[in-house]
């Protein structure tokens, strides 16, 4: 029998919900609040929530946000209820991740589809993610989901969308959305290569040289999320050399490193890009000023593990530094890691000089 959770600060209208979900043999919790909500989903986990937008101590679209940064919480399907039909909430819930919306007065009838449309589709999904669960890993069909539902989601409501500016909206976050599965996917598939391959990158091709220019760095912000600002966030200082170091290997550590220093640190705080040469050898060392690692963490760096898990849920495989150990240790070059916790994190990777 499939759990429910009702969020909804109006005690009448909540009643009248959760009543009607008895009646169609539902099991429901109920919740008067955002804060209450998320601390019900995180004890019962229920199979769907239905949510309020505008509720007091934590909103409907703050709850949603919390939910999603947690694994456990984060595929449970989401059905908003709300009394304004404006293009700004419908963009941001699904943005965040929202499965459904409904508009207050709604009928039963659509309520009860909803449910059930989602709750089908749930089982859908969650068939296909059991399979690359046993293929891969647990942590994996998160990962893929939290873009996967607002690509799904808009997708449905495109075709029944009339007004083309919300269309070109909704197209944008399906964009978005996408790129994220694709980045995704790209990682694992190439974490696979490595460890298939023993540090072999099927993407990089057999040139062990190449000119390390601040040029390889823009390129790489280029390919880094855009709400992470790293055109703003980064500073570069680099002395050009050659060296010896496949450059498509050479952007994949750049990129992962400086993507990892951006997500793990203050929006107002930057990543420091440094390159010198130093007794015939080249210095590579990245800087960022945020949270840092503690050091029993440095001496363990897995694939699909990441730092201070029990305080931190920020999306990712945790692959990103693995990739990088794996790519430096192919190269033949040596990699060192130095934290202080909450002031910075050093990665430092020494590069032969091509002479």
């Amino acid at each position: 029998m499939d759990k429910i959770l009702v969020v909804e600060d109006d005690s009448k209208l909540r009643a009248n919900i959760c009543e009607l979900l008895e009646s169609e043999n539902y099991l429901v919790e109920y919740a008067e609040n955002g804060a209450i909500g998320l601390e019900k989903a995180q004890k019962h986990f229920p199979d769907l929530i239905i949510s309020d937008i505008m509720m007091p101590e934590l909103n409907g679209f703050e709850l949603l946000e919390k939910l999603m940064k947690n694994r456990d919480t984060a595929s449970i399907p989401f059905i908003f209820l709300s009394a304004k039909a404006e293009p700004e909430h419908l963009r941001k819930g699904m943005t965040l991740g929202a499965d459904d919306y409904l508009y207050k007065p709604f009928r039963i009838l659509d309520l009860l589809d909803a449910v059930e449309t989602r709750l089908k589709k749930k089982e859908i999904i969650n068939v296909k993610l059991r399979y690359i669960q046993e293929q891969v890993s647990r942590k994996i069909p998160h990962e893929l989901r939290t873009p996967l539902v607002p690509i799904l989601g808009l997708s449905e409501m495109i075709s029944e969308e009339e007004d083309i500016t919300e269309i070109k909206e909704m197209v944008k976050v399906i964009s978005s959305n996408a790129k994220k599965l694709h980045q995704k996917i790209e990682k694992f598939i190439l974490y696979n290569d490595l460890v298939v391959g023993e540090g072999k990158n099927k993407n990089a091709n057999n040139d062990s040289n190449c000119f390390f220019s601040e040029e390889i760095i823009f390129q790489c912000l280029t390919e880094i999320e855009e709400k992470l600002k790293p055109i703003e966030r980064v500073k570069i200082s680099i002395e050009p050399a050659n060296i010896k170091f496949n450059e498509y290997n050479l952007s994949t550590i750049i990129k992962e490193l400086i993507e990892n220093g951006l997500k793990f640190s203050a929006e107002g705080t930057y990543v420091k890009v440094e390159g010198t040469i130093e007794q015939e050898k080249y210095n590579l060392k990245i800087t960022d000023f945020g949270r840092g690692i503690a050091k029993k963490d440095l001496n363990s760096i897995n694939a699909f593990e990441k730092f201070g898990k029990q305080q931190f849920s920020e999306p990712g495989f945790g692959l990103g530094l693995t990739i990088v150990k794996k790519i430096i240790n192919s190269q033949n070059c040596k990699f060192e890691i130095t934290s202080e916790i909450e002031k910075k994190t050093i990665c430092e990777v020494e590069i032969p000089l091509n002479k």
